[in-house]
């Protein structure tokens, strides 16, 4: 789902590919956190590393979007956000209209979370990083 979003976003606003999965892949794992919990504790447990305390009990590991929002935050010459690609919120809403109607169907069969609207494509891209703790 993310190389399908990325690669539309990227050919769209002529964003580098990289910068495209420094946009969206934390606001598509967010989208999908409950649905992909397994799976996102596993990306969880390799991004924290030691994720233990010394009497051998685990703390509570951070949200994958989170962790991965704060590795992109690390990247050099990596957009961030929209406004780093200079994509502005009609853009993007124009953008969630044209991923829901063209690609909604695709989107919902490789996602654990369905679109049910074009509203909810724009939600998930549009959702704020400072979001991304829960």
């Amino acid at each position: 789902i993310a190389h399908l979003i990325q690669n539309q976003y990227s050919a769209r606003f002529n964003v580098h590919q990289g910068s495209c999965s420094g946009i969206l892949s934390a606001r598509i794992l967010h989208y999908h956190r409950e649905e992909s919990l397994l799976n996102q504790k596993s990306i969880s447990q390799v991004l924290v590393m030691d994720n233990g305390n010394s009497d051998g009990e685990q703390e509570a590991l951070p949200p994958a979007s989170q962790l991965v929002s704060d590795l992109v935050a690390t990247l050099p010459g990596v957009a961030k956000d929209h406004a780093d690609a200079k994509v502005d919120d009609d853009m993007l809403r124009d953008f969630a209209e044209f991923m829901y109607s063209q690609y909604g169907g695709k989107m919902n069969k490789l996602c654990p979370k369905s679109f049910d609207t074009a509203g909810d494509v724009y939600e998930m891209l549009a959702l704020p990083i400072s979001s991304l703790t829960g």
